[in-house]
């Protein structure tokens, strides 16, 4: 892609430091980088780093909105950002976050379009149009009247494109935009980008902890460490070849481009037994009259480490929901530890099983993230001892320990994703639930987590993971379990679907990293196309 010979700063942030309490110990501290027009950046960094803060603090929505302190200059074309009226800057700089449905006020597709148009004045008799060919260029033209909350995670999300590409902002700033979708979508997202990128030589900052797909119209990486400093900025080639060892050590992803050669584990232990922990007989649930799944039959042995895939919308949530006893089925049952789980108590229940939402903030009830994870041993009587020596053991695990006393809600995203699971883990329950357990998560935080997981699987806990990562069915699950057109489509061990080339074309899985059929970085998969 062809960029401008002459690079013009947009955006100039100098020795910015930002926190939501006080400047002592700022969670960004004194950073300097710029951001040209055209170009495309890629912000890397730990969970925790700051980067989505960063991306608020550049549309001048932070401090003032969570009352934080800053100190530093940003400038927008050569203005400092403090000079703007409020809101003003918001229509030049847009941000698409990773969750669309926190960006939706209206419940059609229409209607949310009309409604950002309505916001910037637009005339009435060129509303219409402006949404035709907005949806037409993010490829949603056919759903112009669907109700959002129909439409599949992808399609969530370039409707949430739409909305602010409608604002026409010179800077576009993804932040972890694909972490909710499954392969396919992530990949049919990141193409619309690239697309749009470079049609429109617009300046894109994108945050992700997974690079690889973004390479191929990426000209610069920026990286910040723990403490919300600058650590690199450079070409994305010159940056993995060369500084490999320094992003490894602050937890960073290293795109598989520039990952030694990868092979399957062969030490692969299960721990599995032939004792079952939860069976599913031909169950069905229906939400209103719409068929989610239908005659699902599912048998689990404890210690077994299980995966359930398939693309946005295909019920995998729903099936975890079920397991749980959160949803009821239509009909089937559901029996754990061989008694129905509609004879369980509810308490007794919560005993024996553990449930990881997709969405963290959904799981927490207390106001410090220390009270947060000893909640349910104070439940359970644990002596004060007890409790804090078990909870100062998994702050330090899942490396909370600085944050003890924060509110939960003040967490960034894998803090949030990282406390959820500890708060399950104050005893070893005999089936742990799931739901995305690695998004958000730095390599690092994600490779501890699931040693944890690994060590709980040695000790018998059945686990059960809803994902979208492939890697991580890979090189740990025992069996995985496709859904797919609402039914069962596959149950075996990986290797075995792995070889199953039409089903991960039509659930719209991908290969994992040691399969990739990739020709060279950003190349899409012979599998789906």
């Amino acid at each position: 892609m062809e960029k401008m010979t002459q690079l013009k700063p947009l955006i100039e942030v100098s020795g910015f430091s930002f926190d939501y309490e006080q400047l002592d110990e700022p969670l960004i501290s004194e950073v300097s980088f710029t951001l040209n027009e055209g170009e495309t950046t890629l912000l890397m960094g730990p969970s925790g780093s700051g980067k989505s803060s960063i991306s608020l603090c550049l549309n001048g929505l932070y401090p003032d909105a969570v009352e934080g302190a800053s100190s530093g200059d940003i400038f927008f074309k050569g203005q400092n950002i403090k000079q703007f009226d409020k809101g003003q800057l918001n229509q030049h700089i847009g941000i698409v976050f990773q969750d669309p449905e926190s960006q939706f006020c209206m419940i059609t597709v229409e209607n949310e379009l009309a409604f950002t148009l309505e916001n910037i004045q637009t005339p009435r008799e060129e509303i219409e149009t402006k949404i035709d060919q907005i949806l037409e260029s993010v490829e949603m033209l056919d759903y112009k009247y669907s109700n959002i909350h129909e439409l599949s995670g992808g399609q969530k999300q370039k409707i949430a494109l739409a909305s602010v590409l409608l604002l026409e902002p010179e800077l576009l700033i993804l932040d972890e935009p694909t972490a909710n979708l499954d392969p396919v979508s992530s990949l049919e997202f990141i193409e619309l980008i690239k697309t749009i990128n470079e049609t429109t030589n617009k300046t894109v900052l994108i945050i992700e902890h997974q690079a690889d797909d973004w390479l191929s119209f990426t000209d610069r990486v920026l990286v910040l460490n723990i403490n919300g400093q600058l650590i690199a900025n450079e070409e994305a080639e010159t940056l993995f070849n060369r500084q490999k060892q320094l992003l490894e050590n602050e937890g960073v992803f290293i795109p598989k481009a520039y990952q030694d050669e990868i092979t399957h584990p062969s030490s692969k232990v299960n721990h599995s037994s032939t004792e079952l922990c939860l069976t599913i007989n031909n169950l069905t649930f229906k939400r209103k009259k719409q068929t989610i799944l239908t005659n699902l039959n599912m048998q689990l042995n404890k210690g077994e480490m299980v995966a359930i895939v398939g693309e946005n919308g295909a019920g995998k949530s729903t099936l975890l929901q079920l397991m749980a006893g959160i949803l009821k089925p239509k009909c089937g049952d559901i029996t754990f530890l061989n008694e129905s789980l509609t004879k369980w108590k509810e308490q007794e229940l919560r005993q024996h099983m553990g449930f990881v939402f997709q969405n963290p903030e959904h799981q927490f009830i207390t106001d410090t993230v220390y009270d947060e994870v000893s909640f349910g041993m104070r439940l359970n009587d644990y002596d004060e001892k007890a409790i804090k020596e078990r909870t100062d053991n998994l702050l330090s695990h899942f490396q909370l320990s600085n944050h003890k006393w924060n509110n939960p809600f003040s967490l960034s995203g894998g803090q949030k994703r990282r406390l959820s699971v500890a708060t399950m883990l104050d005893e070893t329950p005999d089936l742990l639930l799931f739901d995305e357990p690695t998004f958000g998560q730095d390599a690092k935080t994600t490779n501890e987590l699931m040693n944890i997981v690994k060590d709980l699987q040695s000790r018998g806990t059945t686990i059960v993971f809803v994902t979208h990562d492939m890697d991580l069915v890979d090189l740990y699950c025992d069996q995985v379990y496709v859904i797919n057109n609402h039914k069962l489509a596959f149950d075996g061990q990986p290797h075995k679907l792995w070889e199953q080339t039409e089903l991960i074309k039509d659930a719209r899985l991908r290969l994992p990293v040691r399969l990739d059929r990739v020709q060279k970085v950003g190349e899409t998969y012979d599998l789906v196309h």
